[in-house]
């Protein structure tokens, strides 16, 4: 079925549904929009980072899953090794990172051992290219998992790990009006759908302003994932003894709904341009908002877990070694490389870059790591990668994301 045919069928079971029930919450059209059982943008594979809407870290560079290993590997040895070790990945995509985490990690003898692998995918169609994928590269145990499958498991020891995963979970749009906050549903009218302001549709939207401290000016919009703090208690709850490390654009809550930022952080993604064209081409382009690490960690902590630290992927990954995986671009290095190595290797280092510099990926995406019961807290990613500067530690709080706005978020 074409992207066209797709996009039709799915824009005809949305206005069948609003026919039905009458104009629905914005939320429930992104979760039909993304997660529809055979229509959905995720379901049917395309939203895997393989590069044709967007690209994921994983998908930049091999380093991103490497130096996760060896943070993990550094987890598990500190955590006393204990014998099995799981790791799980929400949301393998493409399987990239997976292949070069399992690669690193191989090296490590006896944490190859006690490493079990698992990895949540819904899409039957993502599920069979990971497959395909890692198939024959590793000896260490490989698993897909669903939800259910993990809460038979639970309790774990071991790292929960989600890259790029909340940051797509369905948002409820709600604009500030002189009569108090207004909640932003689809209707349709002869086949066409369209916006309109209406009361908020849960309580739980009322409930989350209130304790997040949100005042919207009228006009202004804030995009509310009720989803990402209740995913973020349930995977807590997995977790016998271990860590939650989350790695996603986002901010504070006093910064992510600041008067400055007044259309919220709602984006579409459609072969690499970003726009505001939310209700069109359903089922084929990526919907994305930033998350509120504030009300991740005040729910991680009501489940009992601990924030180690918020910090930089940039300053994270080079914290464990990044510039190490620089290829040599050392005049004697390059003395008699052949010109297709010197290209790959600036094409290596260019990658690279992207991750870790100032004003790119590193700089756009945040890593928040939760502790699980008793386990250190001065990891090696949150320690500092240069002087001068502020350090990055355990007992750091949150801090609001530092230098300028990154390029795929919406004008303040």
């Amino acid at each position: 079925m074409s992207a066209p045919e797709t996009s039709a069928r799915l824009t005809s079971e949305i206005a069948a549904e609003i026919a039905a029930r009458g104009p629905i919450p914005f939320a429930r059209f992104m979760e039909l929009c993304l997660y529809h059982p055979s229509l959905g943008y995720y379901t049917r594979g395309i939203g895997g980072g393989g590069g044709r809407d967007y690209l994921t870290s994983s998908g930049v560079h091999a380093a991103f899953g490497a130096l996760l290993a060896r943070q993990a590997e550094e987890m598990w040895r500190r955590a006393g090794r204990p014998d099995p070790w799981h790791f799980v990945e929400f949301g393998p995509g493409e399987g990239y990172f997976a292949s070069d985490f399992l690669r690193e990690a191989s090296r490590h003898g006896a944490f190859a051992t006690a490493l079990r692998y698992l990895l949540v995918e819904p899409s039957p169609a993502l599920q069979e290219r990971q497959r395909a994928r890692l198939k024959g590269r590793t000896s260490i145990p490989l698993s897909w998992v669903d939800e259910a499958g993990l809460d038979r498991r639970a309790p774990l020891v071991g790292c929960l790990f989600a890259n790029e995963v909340l940051d797509a979970f369905p948002v409820h749009r709600v604009v500030g009006s002189p009569d108090g906050p207004r909640e932003i549903h689809v209707d349709a009218r002869e086949g066409a759908l369209y916006e309109v302001p209406l009361p908020l549709s849960t309580p739980a939207l009322e409930r989350f302003l209130g304790d997040s401290e949100v005042a919207l000016d009228p006009g202004q919009e804030a995009d509310i994932n009720l989803a990402a703090p209740c995913w973020i208690a349930w995977t807590v709850g997995l977790v016998k003894r271990g860590y939650v490390v989350i790695v996603d654009y986002g901010h504070e809550a006093r910064d992510l709904y600041s008067r400055r930022r007044r259309r919220g952080t709602l984006l579409a993604y459609h072969h690499h341009r970003a726009h505001e064209e939310f209700l069109e081409r359903p089922g084929d382009q990526d919907l994305t908002a930033h998350l509120d690490f504030t009300s991740l960690r005040r729910a991680a902590e009501a489940r009992g877990a601990r924030c180690l630290g918020l910090t930089s992927q940039a300053r994270f990954l080079l914290a464990l070694g990044a510039l190490d995986l620089l290829p040599d671009a050392t005049p004697a290095a390059a003395t008699g490389r052949a010109p297709g190595d010197a290209a790959r290797a600036f094409r290596e280092t260019e990658a690279l870059k992207e991750l870790i510099l100032p004003g790119r990926m590193g700089d756009t995406f945040r890593v928040l790591l939760l502790g699980v019961g008793d386990v250190p807290r001065d990891l090696a990613g949150l320690s500092r990668p240069w002087a001068p500067g502020p350090e990055t530690t355990a007992a750091a709080p949150l801090t609001p994301p530092r230098g300028a706005a990154a390029t795929d978020e919406k004008e303040a």
